[in-house]
Order: structure tokens, then sequence, then C-alpha cells
């Protein structure tokens, strides 16, 4: 089945370029998920007090574990040991399980971020060191070495401080090159300079799963790395899956780009999501339109009334739906013409004397498939007409 969503991945992305629009799919703007019931809100009530105390009890336990960490040399092999122990203390549980070739030797280390902890989680079983890692808390960070502690005004290429610490040691470098973490629902496009480190590269996919009543989100779009380590306390346990990969043999033919793509698609195809072609900048720049939209106010009435002026045949409650979600009409437009929504507005009214061939057509199912597809094609054809003369875009209709 692999083999088959390899070759899906790669015909979709072929024939599908993502659109800055379709970043809110791959992040999360909210911790919790929209969908709250009763039963789910009393669990919350009553198991609260008992995980405020449990994360209290790992807050303690692990910033102790974490400073004897601090004191342990790398090559240590106890040392790896111990990290496990102190993640499932702290409620994480790190499975192995398709764990690393102990004859192979790489320089570089590279895995999909969805967590804070990804580092703690991958020096499990190997130990590493990592560059660019002022987004996660500073214990965390003596940890698991960084490199790179200067300034951002006056650091040096990632690629210069990684070059020059491999001609002093063999403890590999760990990368994440999404430079973001999503929902877990698609991998963003890799940054290429990792890839021109070094040839020797181990590609690592992880997989995380968080049980608690509630099921929030490992991460969100405007959450801090102190945030997302607290409800990492704060949530009973947690599931990692950590999966070694093997790069094939035509990897040191590859560019630093070619290399980049192909280790995406490969933990894609690992963890069956696609391989998409939005980048980091793609998400901070929907980060940047969501909070102009949340702190501007909107009159979503006039909204509407612009809308209707150009889908004039789309309902009015649709409409608002939508723009209620985007809170604007350029985006809601596209939406709407791009989803091609069914006519849900009154059927036309039809005389007593129906002929023959007119209830033959509804009762005939491919006729009336046929006849909605031909309403379909007039209702995007009509609006985009209308958009273009409003907006008076010179655009061939």
């Amino acid at each position: 089945s692999k083999q088959w969503y390899q070759r899906r991945v790669r015909a979709d992305s072929s024939s599908k370029t993502e659109t800055k629009e379709d970043v809110k799919l791959y992040v999360n703007e909210q911790r919790f998920p929209q969908t709250w019931t009763i039963v789910r809100v009393l669990l919350f009530v009553v198991t609260f007090p008992l995980c405020l105390v449990l994360g209290i009890i790992r807050l303690f336990i692990g910033l102790q574990a974490l400073v004897i960490l601090c004191l342990m040399p790398k090559r240590l092999k106890l040392r790896r040991y111990f990290l496990r122990l102190v993640l499932m203390l702290i409620g994480v549980f790190v499975n192995i399980q398709k764990p690393p070739n102990q004859d192979s030797k790489p320089s570089v280390i590279v895995s999909n971020h969805v967590s804070v902890l990804d580092r703690l989680i991958i020096e499990c079983s190997l130990m590493c060191a990592t560059l660019s890692v002022r987004d996660i808390p500073l214990l965390i960070r003596l940890v698991i070495g960084s490199l790179d502690l200067t300034p951002r005004h006056e650091a040096p290429p990632p690629t210069t401080v990684a070059k020059a610490h491999l001609e002093t040691s063999d403890v590999p470098i760990l990368t994440l090159p999404e430079q973001m973490m999503t929902n877990g629902r698609g991998i963003l496009k890799f940054a290429s300079w990792p890839f021109s480190i070094s040839a020797n590269v181990q590609v690592v996919c992880i997989e995380i799963q968080r049980f608690h009543v509630l099921t929030p989100h490992l991460t969100y779009l405007f959450s801090s790395p102190i945030g997302d380590f607290f409800w990492t306390l704060f949530c009973p346990a947690h599931w990692a899956n950590v999966r070694y990969l093997s790069v094939g043999d035509d990897w040191r033919e590859k560019n630093p780009e070619q290399r980049a793509l192909h280790a995406q698609n490969l933990i894609g195809t690992e963890l069956e999501i696609p391989a998409l072609k939005l980048t980091c900048h793609d998400v901070n720049e929907y980060k940047k339109s969501v909070v102009k939209q949340r702190a501007k106010p909107v009159d979503i009435d006039s909204l509407v009334r612009q809308v209707i002026e150009v889908l004039p045949n789309i309902p009015e409650s649709e409409i608002r739906a939508d723009l209620m979600r985007t809170k604007d009409t350029t985006q809601t437009i596209y939406n709407l013409v791009r989803t091609a929504p069914k006519e849900v507005k009154k059927p036309p009214k039809t005389t007593t004397t129906k002929s023959s061939g007119q209830g033959s057509l509804f009762k005939d199912p491919v006729a009336r498939a046929n006849m909605l597809e031909l309403k379909k094609a007039e209702l995007i054809a009509d609006g985009r007409r209308r958009y273009i003369e409003k907006h008076g875009l010179d655009i061939k209709p």
C-alpha cells in the first residue's frame, strides 16, 4: 500500500499546487478543537485537578532531571537511556519502531517537526547536536547542545557553523528543515541548506499521539514553546513513534534541492500524508493575515451585500457562513466559485401539466446529475464574469 500511496502523492504533487489559502488546512488556529460536548466538558472539570497536580510534579522532576542531563557527556550511552526515562516521567513514551543502522555514522540528521520535544525524542536513540534552537526553552537547549548561541544579527550562516563542528567532532547535526511546526496533516517544503552540509544524511520521521479528554493540539499558530511544553506536562500521556528511514543508493548523486525533495517525500510516504509545496514563509504570511483580520472590526452585513452583487445565485446563509470564517470578500468569492456549491434556493415552480419527458428527467439519476453539472457550470461562468466586470480585470471570460 505504501508503493501505491507514493505513486498517488507524486501524481497529486505534479497536478496540484497548494495556494496560500490552503495553509489553514495544515495549521491549528486554536489550542483546542471546535467540537466540544457536554460529556467532554464534565470529564475535563473532573480530571483538571488531577492533571494540574500531575503537571506540577512532572515540572519539578523534569527540571532536576534536565539539570543532570546537562552535566552528562553526550557520548555516554547511559545518557540516552536516562533521557528516555526522563521523558517517560513527564508523560512521553518513546517507541523506536525502526532503529538506526548501527554501522552507519551520519553527519546530518533531518526530521519532520511536530512538537517542541522532537529534538529530545530523537536523542533518545542517537546522539546529536542541533542548530537554531532559540525557539525552545533554554534548559532544553542546553540539554541537546546548541552550536549557535550568538545573537541573531551576529550569527554566521548555519552551514558554516555545522561544517566547522563536523571538522572537529563526529557528533551528527540534527536539523528540522520544515522550520515550523504544523498540525501533522502535511509536510512543509524542506529547506535545502541542511542537505548541503554533507551527503551523509539520516532521515527520521516522528509521529506523536496525545491522550487527553479534550485532545488539545501539540501546538497551534500562536503558541509559544513554553506553552507547548506546559501542555505536554499537563496531558496524561503521549506516544511518540520514531522511524529511521533509508535514503536509497542514488542519494549522493543528487544536489541539495533534490535531496530535500526526496527526504520530504520519503517522510510523507512513511506517514501517509502529502508532501506540500508550502513553506514556513507561507505559514508566517498566513499568521500575519489572521492577526490583521482579528485586529480590525468587520461589518459582516456589508461584506455579504458585496458578495451578493457578484454571486446573486448563492444563498445568503452560505455566503455569511464563509465570511464569518474568512472576513474577506475576495477570499469568500474564490471559495464559493472554486467549490461550486449546489443551488439550494427554491426550485422553479412547475405547472401541473408536466410532460412525460420532464418527469422521467427527475426520475433518471443520470439525467438529473447531468442537469446539476450544467447548472454548476453556468453558476461558475456567471460568477466569474461578474467578478471580472466588477473589478475591471483584463481576463478573457
